[in-house]
């Protein structure tokens, strides 16, 4: 008969412990949230008049009700990605980028989303950077994974570590099994760091689309002269530097760096 000592007993208990606290984390992150009677019925709503809306104004009205389930707390890929739709269709391509750009962080690697990203891109005259940073090269799952699937994916790479650990106990300390679970928990730490990543992107910085032609200015008035030689096009895409009497200082192609009227503009 196995006999269980009584560390190993207190070492299972802390284990089951810790993946209980790292669900409980999951859940409360929003990963499997479901939408309410109230969502149903609105974004139902909004479907139906995508379909038989015919004028700006009409398109506009859908994109205003997704607007109002993303207000409501209710956070989706999908009503993001319909939401920027019902922009396209109102000619309003900023916003219409604003929308994709948030749709990507739950739905990364969706075909259509991509394709019209790219078209509205090229609408407002841009299109994707080509070029990629040196960690992203490192972190090649980055944009490829949702935070909520790396938030999963790390929960159960913990679950392997701590089985794993458990296991070495039991077998006294087989060194495969140490092998494998250092190659996991190296994983797992990469992933924590991703994770991290995502949260400073999505909450630490403040990201921004032009949506309508402006002369962003060197200061926040339009006393100062222009900050660039063309006037800004709707859908150029910025990070917010700082704000002041509603005006944004905003940052461009990571360099160029002017202000523009906060009301010319979308943020998220």
């Amino acid at each position: 008969m196995l006999m269980v000592s009584s560390h190993q007993c207190h070492f299972c208990r802390d284990a089951a412990c810790a993946l209980v606290a790292v669900l409980v984390a999951v859940v409360l992150s929003g990963c499997g949230e479901m939408p309410d009677f109230q969502v149903s019925r609105k974004f139902q709503e909004a479907e139906d008049l995508f379909v038989k809306a015919e004028s700006l104004k009409e398109f506009q009205r859908v994109a205003s009700l997704h607007q109002e389930i993303l207000d409501g707390g209710f956070e989706s890929g999908v009503v993001f990605y319909n939401q920027g739709n019902a922009w396209m269709q109102a000619a309003q391509t900023g916003r219409a980028i604003a929308s994709y750009r948030q749709a990507q962080r739950h739905l990364p690697r969706d075909p259509y989303l991509k394709a019209n990203l790219e078209k509205a891109l090229q609408a407002s005259g841009q299109s994707e950077i080509s070029a990629i940073p040196v960690l992203d090269h490192i972190f090649f799952w980055q944009n490829r994974l949702s935070c909520q699937e790396k938030i999963l994916l790390a929960t159960l790479l913990l679950g392997i570590v701590l089985l794993l650990a458990l296991v070495v106990r039991q077998v006294n300390g087989h060194q495969l099994i140490k092998r494998i679970n250092a190659v996991i928990c190296l994983c797992l730490v990469l992933l924590a760091v991703s994770i991290v990543r995502d949260w400073r992107n999505q909450r630490q910085i403040i990201h921004g689309v032009v949506v309508q032609e402006i002369v962003a200015r060197k200061g926040g008035s339009t006393t100062y002269e222009p900050a660039f030689r063309q006037p800004l096009l709707d859908g150029t895409e910025f990070v917010v530097l700082d704000t002041q009497n509603d005006w944004h200082q905003i940052e461009i192609y990571d360099t160029a760096t002017g202000w523009i009227p906060t009301r010319s503009a979308t943020t998220y």
